[in-house]
């Protein structure tokens, strides 16, 4: 890959963003929150592989995402059940077909899990930054 630190940096910077979205949304749409930190979760990691080399990654589990990195630093093992809480607000916070009928999604997650998953994401982040 050609330029991977400059590739990292934007993805971070991205991460950043939506991470401060989802900090911004968390009492007033949790849903909302929610999908934000979840890509911010996503975004990062994939900010960390494209640092160390890895080309496109059209993953959009941070489960795995996570176990990817973890293939180049350990540290980032720890996160695999935190991966798998975050996966839950990929497709769930935006699709009525994606949760049991009559629910809509912006009326189906609390502030708790809004706060829950901005905290997630922002462990993620922080592990990140330390390494980039």
């Amino acid at each position: 890959m050609k330029r991977p630190r400059e590739t990292a940096a934007r993805w971070f910077r991205q991460a950043e963003h939506d991470l401060q979205m989802a900090v911004r949304l968390k009492d007033e749409s949790p849903a909302d929150a929610c999908y934000f930190a979840e890509q911010a979760s996503q975004k990062v990691l994939k900010a960390f592989l494209f640092l160390n080399g890895r080309r496109h990654q059209p993953e959009h589990s941070v489960a795995v995402l996570a176990k990817r990195c973890g293939e180049y630093d350990p540290a980032f093992s720890a996160l695999a059940e935190s991966g798998q809480l975050m996966d839950q607000f990929y497709i769930a916070t935006r699709y009525p077909d994606a949760i049991a009928d009559p629910a809509v999604p912006f009326e189906s997650y609390s502030a708790e899990q809004a706060a829950g998953a901005v905290r997630l994401a922002t462990d993620i982040l922080d592990l990140v930054r330390a390494k980039l």
